[in-house]
């Protein structure tokens, strides 16, 4: 769930002491206590077996501040040969005297791939899993009146027994995410059920008319004595209205963990409702220990039911939604996947710009501020558990992917963007001679029952690279597949066919495209296009944008498609890749690595997305022309587009696809002007490129 409440009172002495930022937003009437360690890092590259002793020498260390990956650039220059190993964090801090009596906790928002925490020299745990929050109690270990040493042991090696042990992108070592010291009273919420906030509200039936919630509250009880608790929940509305209010009161044996349950109905909710309306109330959970408010937080509310139909797709509150949109990984170049919060608004503006009514968080748990984002603006979200490629017959292996999994669906819950849980994207037996052909079966049922046990309120889905035929066993509520007609086999032409095909011979499957897309360059270009050969050197952004025309006319033609995800919104890296001109790089994305070049694609997607006036002359940055003939194309999503060249008209055209085409348009040596003008919305619209057409000589005998 939310990665920090945002609930803490921090005094401005401990600030001082301890050189530690604040988190956000804090709520002065919660007791809770929250800061960031963000600087004052030593960071040390490979095995160091002494990082751990209080005593240890770290002045020659590299000093750093989180977020930190060790391979920004070697994770991204191709060769597959960045650095999988050991890297240690060291951090030297105090905290103010006032926490004696208190209960503090570390909180870990990401650390890839696994991780052992060291306090004043002592092992306070360990992690395994590159994606999720964990959290340690640190309270028997803290000195409150001195100095602390904080170690942290990551490390990124793919030889161990967790998911994913494979994947077609780069796995950045190091603590990519944010760290955090939680102080909080004796009596609180569960800061330890699997890193979660403590708090579940589930949907047990939602409609119009009312809304029945079941309020699961976690508490813990640190302390030596029995202490009376009431556990009090408030709704609010948008404005910040009580809408409701609920108590259940009980006794907290000391030294415990237990669960209490509330049911609540409110009539007449304002749904949340995706791009439309996405109305958010919140829910205030406070603990009071006796008449003493001991924790507090606040979680957003979003009412919505949903379903999926095999024959006629999604519907969010009874009504039918396009699921269309894109996958997103969160790397950037130099950075890998230590991105701050304003790299991801401004993904999550370009996913918006283009008109995107979904979002897949491919391949793994993303952060909690993406989906605070998404709750907001109504983006409907796929999540994922990180079981890519390889599935291992060993029940350490199985006992990892389902604790991921129980991480993702706690720590999320609150989420209502969220609408899916996956199991795993493109899983499989390597060799049926070494492990048992079931196994990718076996752990993919477990994993479903994993889901349905912790969150029956969504659906489960799953992506697969095969068809229907070759599937064993239908685990999840629903499927969808990955398919690259036109780039890795066969031609772009045959995707219709084949998803017909699948409709046709399994129309109780709820079938959605979980990926398709092809790789472009934005230096690569050609006229006329033909099909690359894939991955290969050349990726001309033409034929990118061909593939995506193909399969989007496809697509928006069946709506029993119940979700569209284009591969990939930008380019990331993926190190073992060498192709399209650019090691180290997937390029299938609709904008450029940097995020400063929208591709064609990008504006196809526009056109047929958003409702923002769109006008697009495609193929802009392939200026240079030997031949003097040429097509000019415009993605527009205006009735009719006119087109002017050197200043004279060459006629006004429409189209029924977002697609206008000027053919057999002749080019004067030099340059040569293009215009594109159309109206939409009452809005005057133009668009401008260049030309240069130099003839091609045959050389001199």
């Amino acid at each position: 769930m939310k990665a920090n409440w945002r609930t803490c009172l921090v005094s401005l002495s401990l600030l001082l002491s301890a050189g530690i930022l604040p988190a956000g937003e804090m709520d002065p009437s919660s007791p809770r206590q929250e800061v960031v360690l963000a600087a004052g890092w030593e960071f040390h590259r490979g095995p160091e077996a002494q990082a751990p002793a209080p005593g240890f020498d770290d002045s020659a260390r590299e000093s750093i501040r989180l977020p930190h990956t060790w391979n920004a650039r070697d994770g991204q220059d191709g060769g597959g040969d960045y650095y999988r190993g050991d890297g240690w964090y060291r951090r030297h801090f105090r905290v103010e005297g006032s926490w004696a009596g208190k209960q503090v906790y570390l909180q870990f928002d990401g650390a890839n791939r696994s991780a052992e925490v060291f306090l004043n020299g002592r092992r306070l745990g360990a992690h395994r899993g590159g994606f999720a929050r964990f959290r340690f109690d640190a309270t028997a270990v803290l000195d409150f009146a001195g100095e602390n040493l904080l170690a942290v042991r990551v490390n990124n090696d793919p030889n161990d027994n967790m998911v994913p042990v494979s994947a077609d992108f780069t796995f950045f070592g190091g603590l990519y995410r944010a760290v955090s010291l939680i102080a909080t009273e004796r009596v609180h919420l569960d800061l330890l059920d699997y890193a979660s906030p403590g708090v579940y509200v589930r949907q047990a039936k939602v409609s119009a008319e009312a809304a029945e919630l079941d309020a699961l509250v976690r508490l813990a009880n640190d302390g030596e004595a029995t202490s009376q608790i009431r556990v009090r929940l408030t709704v609010l509305d948008a404005a910040g209205n009580t809408v409701r209010v609920v108590e259940n009161t009980g006794s907290l044996p000391a030294r415990s963990r237990v669960q209490t349950a509330i049911g609540f109905v409110l009539p007449q909710p304002h749904l949340w409702n995706g791009l439309a309306d996405p109305y958010l109330y919140q829910v205030r959970t406070e603990v009071f220990a006796g008449e003493t408010l001991s924790d507090a937080i606040v979680l957003p509310l979003g009412l919505r039911y949903f379903k999926v139909d095999p024959d006629s797709g999604f519907f969010l509150n009874g009504r039918y939604l396009d699921l269309h949109g894109v996958n997103r990984h969160q790397d950037r170049p130099d950075k890998g996947w230590a991105i701050s919060e304003a790299d991801e608004r401004e993904d999550f503006d370009l996913i918006s710009e283009i008109g995107a009514t979904a979002d897949r968080q491919s391949h793994y748990q993303q952060s909690q501020s993406w989906s605070d984002l998404g709750d907001r603006s109504g983006l409907v979200m796929w999540a994922e558990l990180p079981f890519v490629n390889d599935v291992k017959n060993d029940p350490e292996f199985f006992a990892n992917a389902k604790e991921q999994l129980r991480e993702l669906i706690r720590q999320n819950h609150h989420h209502p963007s969220i609408c899916f849980w996956s199991i795993g994207n493109e899983t499989f037996v390597r060799d049926a001679k070494v492990i048992p052909a079931d196994t990718n079966d076996r752990l993919l049922h477990e994993l479903a029952t994993v889901a349905h046990e912790e969150d029956p309120s969504r659906l489960s889905t799953y992506a697969s690279n095969g068809d229907v035929k070759e599937l064993r066993a239908s685990h999840t509520d629903v499927i969808a597949f990955n398919h690259y007609f036109g780039w890795y086999r066969g031609e772009v032409e045959d995707f219709a066919s084949w998803l017909d095909q699948q409709h046709s011979l399994r129309p109780d499957l709820k079938i959605g495209m979980s990926e398709y897309g092809a790789g472009a360059n934005p230096a690569q270009h050609e006229e006329p296009v033909r099909k690359p050969e894939a991955p290969g050197p050349w990726h001309p952004e033409e034929w990118q944008s061909h593939f995506h025309e193909v399969y989007w006319q496809a697509l928006a033609q069946r709506p029993w498609v119940w979700g569209k995800f284009v591969w990939n919104m930008f380019d990331f890296a993926s190190d073992g890749r060498n192709e399209g001109g650019t090691p180290g790089r997937n390029d299938k994305g609709l904008v450029t690595y940097d995020r400063k070049t929208k591709k064609d694609a990008f504006y196809w997607y526009k056109a047929n997305w958003s409702d923002q006036p769109v006008l697009h002359i495609t193929s802009r940055r392939f200026a240079a022309r030997t031949q003097p003939i040429t097509t000019v194309k415009v993605y527009s999503n205006a009735e009719t587009v006119d087109l002017r060249v050197n200043g004279v008209s060459r006629g006004r055209k429409t189209s029924t696809n977002h697609i206008f085409l000027w053919p057999d348009v002749e080019l004067v040596k030099g340059e040569n002007q293009i215009a594109a003008s159309a109206q939409r919305d009452g809005r005057e619209l133009e668009d401008h490129c260049i030309r240069i057409y130099s003839p091609q000589t045959d050389a001199a005998p």
